[in-house]
This record gives C-alpha cells, sequence and structure tokens, in this order.
C-alpha cells in the first residue's frame, strides 16, 4: 500500500481564507449601507469595545438614508497572513471607497476592524 500526501494544504487555506474574507466584505457592506443591524455584528471585538451598538445603528443608519445599499464594483484582496486581512473595495461612489481596509478572524469568522 502506498501513501501519497495530501495537496499543498497551506495554499489551499490561503485560498479558503481569501474566499471567505470577500464574504465577510460583501455581507459587511450589504448590512451597513442596507441599514441593517447586523452590520455591527461583523465588526471586531476591538471595535465593539469603542462603539456601543446603537451609536453604531446610527452611522448605519444615515448610510442607509445617503447611500442605499451599493453593489461593490470591485473588490481586492491585498493581503491575508494567518488571522490578519487588508482589503481594498470600491464603489461608484468613489466617497465610499475603502483602501487596505484592516480585516481579522475572531473565532473562525471574518470581521471589520477599521475603528
Amino acid at each position: 500500500m502506498s501513501v501519497t500526501s495530501a495537496p499543498n494544504t497551506s495554499a489551499a487555506l490561503a485560498v479558503d481564507a481569501a474566499v471567505e474574507l470577500e464574504a465577510a466584505v460583501r455581507a459587511y457592506s450589504a448590512a451597513y449601507l442596507g441599514g441593517k443591524g447586523e452590520a455591527y455584528d461583523l465588526l471586531s471585538q476591538r471595535c465593539r469595545e469603542r462603539m456601543t451598538r446603537a451609536a453604531f445603528l446610527q452611522l448605519v443608519a444615515a448610510a442607509s438614508e445617503q447611500y442605499g445599499p451599493q453593489e461593490i464594483a470591485s473588490l481586492k484582496i491585498d493581503q491575508v497572513s494567518g488571522d490578519l486581512g487588508r482589503v481594498t473595495y470600491t464603489y461608484a461612489k468613489p466617497e465610499l471607497d475603502q483602501r487596505g481596509e484592516p480585516w481579522v478572524r475572531e473565532t473562525g469568522m471574518w470581521r471589520v476592524d477599521d475603528c
């Protein structure tokens, strides 16, 4: 019986992390600009400690009123290293663009860490 080694698991994990990170960015964007309270749940622990849910929901409501739902026009994972990532994404409205936005994976879930 021969034993073969598994495919390069570190490369596969990096691809999985990037896919998961992109999905989290898109979910956060949709919740934030869509005026949905679950955007707060997508903040890192550090950011949740710096801003109350009520204060954050005021920002979400204002963004939703001013911009409404917006599709992400382009998204690039700038970096993923372990549980840290940086993402650049743009919209049709350039004032919403995010460049090198920090993200952190906490308890297996990517969360925005820009606070």
